[in-house]
């Protein structure tokens, strides 16, 4: 299992640094899924997270970026390999839409936060051998990875666009950065409620509807959400955006946080609760 680093008196990090849909957004989708999980599952969650819900956690891996570290096999002490590795919060699909697998490409660092919601789910199912911090570290790095995982900006195409939205665009009429409008700006703009009334607004999908969509696992999913992001990244740097714009894109955010809480609570469920995971497992 990779380890998992908490640097000691590790301090929150400013709030104004969002990624993945901001704090609303990931709170929404951890409150859909909190709607979906078996009897089971609530209670193994509730028992790693000392009777805290999950929402209220969604955004632990944004608020300790820069402290939560993990060994990925590569030495960022070799001038060849200058970095530190910090855990992904986006994955990497090819053109062809599918999503790469692991975090190394023949020495080069991929990546990829669809690999380490598997292993975060591999781990947890043994919940009871890890200990305590790091059992609540990875279920709520899973939460928030799956969450981040259904951003449009959160995907890199090889080799079209690796730039996950890190240039300027103007948009109502200030120059802002474009990967800005999509963790938070495209929700907050029209949607100034609670993340409790939008998980209430967006849960709106049939049973039928729901298990469509969670149809398969986390690398089925990274390539149906490579599919319906890629039109995003038809903006351009220095694009004009105009509000008919943004109102285009409401639809795709809607879906997007829906299909991330449906797609989470499966994900929970099948670590879980082994009754559900059986009647699943070929689902």
């Amino acid at each position: 299992m990779k380890k998992i680093l908490l640097i000691a008196c590790c301090a929150v990090l400013c709030c104004g640094t969002a990624s993945g849909w901001g704090r609303r957004g990931h709170a929404t989708i951890a409150r859909i899924a909190e709607n979906h999980l078996t009897k089971t599952t609530q209670k193994k969650i509730a028992e790693i997270m000392h009777g805290q819900p999950i929402s209220a956690y969604a955004s632990y891996a944004d608020d300790h970026k820069g402290k939560l570290l993990v060994d990925m096999g590569f030495d960022p002490t070799d001038k060849r390999d200058p970095r530190i590795n910090t855990l992904p919060h986006t994955f990497e699909a090819d053109m062809n839409f599918e999503p790469f697998r692991g975090i190394n490409d023949n020495g080069r660092y991929v990546k990829n936060c669809i690999h380490f919601v598997e292993q975060y789910a591999e781990d947890l199912l043994d919940y009871k051998a890890l200990d305590d911090s790091t059992a609540f570290t990875e279920l709520v790095l899973l939460v928030h990875f799956v969450g981040d995982m259904h951003c449009p900006e959160h995907i890199r195409y090889n080799p079209e666009d690796m730039t996950i939205g890190y240039y300027n665009v103007n948009f109502r009429k200030q120059d802002i950065r474009y990967h800005t409008i999509w963790d938070d700006m495209i929700i907050e703009i029209k949607h100034p409620w609670s993340f409790s009334d939008l998980a209430h607004m967006f849960d709106s999908s049939t049973p039928e509807e729901i298990a469509e969509i969670v149809k398969g696992g986390p690398y089925d999913w990274g390539r149906d959400i490579a599919r319906c992001c890629w039109v995003t990244h038809q903006v351009k740097p220095d694009a004009v955006l105009t509000m008919d714009w943004y109102y285009d894109q409401l639809p795709l955010m809607r879906t997007q946080l829906r299909k991330a809480g449906y797609r989470l609570a499966k994900e929970l469920n099948m670590i879980f609760d082994p009754a559900y995971a059986r009647k699943n497992k070929n689902r």
